[in-house]
């Protein structure tokens, strides 16, 4: 599963494509040379994910949604995407009954 994202981090963002895969979340930007990441995120890393917005200046609210994903050692990243709540159930933790 693949889209085409933004990653932000305070006034930097970055476009790139944003993968799932049953191992890790992917993000590997358009601009290897001026871009965030590429980001590697083991799946077993994360220990919360929510609905976000995306931020003008790194401060100001826009319209735009997208999801943070927060990993056990307390890195956030932010992915601004289309339909994200499906971005959310797709990383939900799998039911192991």
């Amino acid at each position: 599963f693949s889209v085409i994202a933004t990653a932000q981090q305070g006034v930097g963002h970055s476009d790139g494509k944003l993968s799932l895969n049953t191992q890790a979340l992917i993000f590997e930007p358009f601009n290897q040379a001026f871009a965030l990441g590429p980001y590697h995120i083991n799946r077993t890393d994360i220990v919360k994910t929510e609905l976000c917005h995306g931020k003008g200046g790194g401060f100001i609210p826009q319209a735009t949604q997208g999801i943070m994903v927060t990993t056990a050692d307390s890195k956030s990243y932010q992915f601004l995407l289309a339909e994200p709540e499906q971005w959310l159930a797709l990383l939900q933790p799998k039911d192991s009954n």
